[in-house]
């Protein structure tokens, strides 16, 4: 478990800094000195009957998918999601203090959480309710930035670099032949061999991909590949006091634009909604005929531990896949 005060002008600090040092533009708050943000915190709006913990909004994630919430090198956890929960955390006057868990049926049920950030349609059951769509994903492709938007009949003929062993690949094999496939131990090494020429597009996760290439300015998001992915974040169903509390402050941070500036400094430019962003001639169901097995979860889990051990902090960069990883030092 980890704790700390946090605060908002603090956070929108740092996601400006990361968007600047990124080279990434727009990043349009106007943020007041540090030492004025710390005097400003909001005074606590929930009480505590609510609460797992007095003072304390106590968040459940899955520390192994990256690029949303990451281990640093010095375990301090990392990522879009972390912000997202130190922020809602500090515009209710609250500490914040982390949970790491799968899904959200268990931290919830047990008493060891208020919410969990990251919630999917999956994770769907009688005792919880899911709010609010924070993020989408799908699998997409990447390539050289201002080159036209690529079609279906493009991508047969193209060149990929993809993460081996996820579901990236099925998706990947019903748009391309399996001879312009290079296959990858991790989204790094994908975005190498683009950078260097060596294949025409990366495909992989959206959010994985938009993290990496937001301090590449010659790589640019292309379109996706796949039916969207929309994840929200879970109470138990009879915490309605508390949803609606977290959900309002979550309601104003999109109106005065604090969720645009925290995913634009982990994201870049991939866009918010990735409902419109298929591909054209891209038929989503087509991938589920290739009739691919990868794997099992048990495998793959062990496969990371081990690179884990073998090359310092890493994360999942597939959500479909935890044997897939991006490094956190690699930009």
């Amino acid at each position: 478990m980890v704790r700390g005060k946090q605060v908002l002008g603090r956070m929108l600090v740092a996601a400006c800094a990361m968007a600047i040092t990124g080279g990434i533009t727009g990043c349009s708050l106007l943020t007041p000195p540090l030492s004025d943000a710390q005097d400003a915190t909001a005074r606590q709006a929930i009480d505590d009957s609510l609460l797992v913990r007095s003072g304390t909004l106590t968040v459940a994630l899955d520390t192994r998918n990256a690029p949303q919430v990451m281990t640093g090198t010095e375990g301090d956890l990392q990522g879009y999601a972390v912000d997202l929960a130190c922020a809602l955390a500090n515009r209710l006057g609250l500490d914040v203090s982390f949970v790491s868990a799968t899904s959200p049926e268990s931290p919830l049920a047990d008493g060891e959480a208020d919410l969990y950030i990251g919630a999917s349609s999956d994770d769907d059951a009688a005792s919880i309710t899911i709010m609010d769509g924070y993020l989408e994903n799908a699998t997409a492709v990447f390539g050289a930035a201002g080159d036209a938007a690529p079609t279906a009949s493009a991508l047969a003929d193209a060149t990929f670099a993809m993460q081996g062993g996820s579901a990236t690949e099925e998706v990947v094999y019903s748009v391309a032949s399996p001879s312009n496939v290079r296959t990858c131990n991790n989204v790094n090494e994908c975005f190498d061999a683009l950078a260097a020429g060596e294949v025409d597009y990366v495909a992989c996760d959206a959010t994985a991909g938009a993290y990496l290439a937001r301090a590449q300015s010659e790589v640019s998001f292309c379109g996706t590949l796949s039916n969207v992915d929309s994840y929200g974040i879970a109470f138990m169903s009879r915490a309605t006091e508390l949803a609606n509390e977290v959900m309002s402050a979550f309601a104003q941070m999109e109106n005065d634009g604090t969720i645009d500036a925290l995913r634009q400094a982990w994201y870049g430019d991939l866009p918010a909604d990735l409902e419109g962003q298929l591909i054209e001639g891209v038929d989503p169901a087509a991938a589920a005929d290739q009739g691919l097995t990868f794997a099992s979860d048990a495998d793959d889990a062990a496969a990371a531990d081990d690179a884990a051990a073998a090359d310092g902090p890493q994360a999942d960069a597939d959500a479909s896949s935890t044997s897939g990883s991006i490094s956190t030092g690699a930009l």
